[in-house]
C-alpha cells in the first residue's frame, strides 16, 4: 500500500481538488491530511468525502517538515508520497512513481513531472540540482535577467537536461516527492529546524544522496501543480526572512560555517541591490517603490549581522 501525506495550511478549495483527484486516480492508497491550524474553509469538504481519509489537526502551525513527519509516522504504507495541497494527480501518476522505485532497488526516492494548469511543465521547479555558491550568487545578483543562459543557473534549475526521460537527479520538489519508508526511518524524516518551510526537501534529498541512495525523476508520473497556495498568506518580508534563513541553514549544515557565511553575505548584497532597483524599477518587484524598497532593505538588515538561531 502507498501512503500519501498532504500538509495543509489555508489552501482553500485546492485541498479538496487534490484529495478528490487521489480518490479518483489512486483509490488504492492511504491518504493522510495533516492540517497546520488552518483558519480558512479548506477542511470543510472532509465531512462529505465518502472514502477513507485520515485527518490530523495540529493545534498550531508546526511547519511543513514537522507536519510531514507526523503524517508519515502515523501512516502505514510503503512508499510514502508527499504531496502539496495545490497539486492534482493525473491517471496512473501515483502508481507510476511507485513502480519507478520498485524497478530500482538502489532508488530511495522519486519525483514526478509538475505541470501548470495550462499544461506546461514547470521547468526549473519540479527538479533541481543542489544549490551552490555560484547558483545563489546568480540568483541574488539577478544574473538570470542579464545573462539567462549563465551556466550556474541553468545547472541549478536543471534546464539543459531532457525533461522527458527517466533520470537520476539531486532534488525533486517536495510538492511531489515519494520516499521509501525505510529511508525515512533511517534519516528520521525531515529536519524540523527548517521552519516553517523551504529547504527541508533539499536537505532530505542531500542526506539521501550522501548515504548512497539514488533519487529519480519520472516524467511519466504527471501531476498538476497550481503553486503558491500558502505564499499568499505570508507578507513579502516574512517570506524573505524564512526562505533565506533556511537557505543559510542548509549551507551551514552541509558545507560548514565559512561557506554559510559567504551565502549570508551574498544574500545581504542581493537584497540591498533589490532595494535600490525597486526604486528605479518597481514593477519588477511589485507593490509601490517605497514599500518594495523598505521590504528589501529591512530583510537585508536582518541578515547583515548574522542569524543567531542558525545551528
Amino acid at each position: 500500500m502507498i501512503s500519501i501525506v498532504i500538509v495543509n495550511w489555508n489552501s482553500g478549495k485546492l485541498l479538496e481538488r487534490c484529495v478528490r483527484s487521489l480518490l479518483e486516480h489512486a483509490a488504492h492508497c492511504e491518504v493522510v491530511v495533516v492540517d497546520n491550524a488552518s483558519e480558512d474553509f479548506s477542511l470543510d469538504f472532509a465531512r462529505k468525502v465518502n472514502a477513507p481519509l485520515s485527518l490530523i489537526r495540529n493545534p498550531e502551525n508546526l511547519g511543513f517538515a514537522a507536519a510531514n513527519n507526523i503524517g508519515w509516522r502515523r501512516s502505514a504504507g510503503d512508499p510514502v508520497l508527499f504531496l502539496n495541497p495545490d497539486t492534482e494527480s493525473t491517471p496512473g501518476a501515483v502508481t507510476r512513481l511507485a513502480q519507478t522505485l520498485n524497478e530500482d532497488s538502489c532508488a530511495w526516492a522519486a519525483g514526478g513531472k509538475l505541470v501548470s494548469p495550462s499544461g506546461r511543465r514547470q521547468a526549473g521547479f519540479d527538479v533541481r540540482a543542489f544549490p551552490t555558491v555560484g547558483s545563489v550568487a546568480a540568483e541574488m545578483f539577478l544574473l538570470d535577467e542579464i545573462w539567462p543562459r549563465n551556466p550556474w543557473s541553468r545547472r541549478y534549475l536543471w534546464l539543459d537536461e531532457n525533461p522527458e526521460s527517466l533520470a537520476e537527479v539531486d532534488q525533486p520538489a517536495a510538492a511531489c516527492l515519494m520516499v521509501r519508508r525505510p529511508a525515512l526511518e533511517r534519516l528520521n524524516g525531515f529536519d524540523q529546524n527548517f521552519y516553517p518551510a523551504w529547504f527541508e526537501d533539499v536537505d532530505l534529498c542531500r542526506r539521501i544522496r550522501d548515504r548512497g541512495g539514488r533519487i529519480l525523476y519520472q516524467p511519466q508520473a504527471e501531476f498538476l501543480h497550481h503553486g503558491g497556495s500558502s505564499l499568499k498568506h505570508l507578507a513579502r518580508e516574512e517570506f524573505l526572512r524564512y526562505f533565506h534563513a533556511n537557505e543559510i541553514r542548509y549551507f551551514r549544515k552541509h558545507h560548514g560555517r565559512e561557506k554559510a557565511d559567504r551565502i549570508r553575505k551574498l544574500i545581504c548584497k542581493g537584497l540591498y541591490l533589490r532595494a535600490a532597483l525597486s526604486l528605479i524599477r518597481p514593477l519588477v518587484f511589485g507593490a509601490t517603490r517605497k514599500s518594495s524598497a523598505r521590504t528589501f532593505w529591512r530583510a537585508a538588515r536582518y541578515f547583515s549581522g548574522g542569524i543567531p538561531e542558525i545551528s
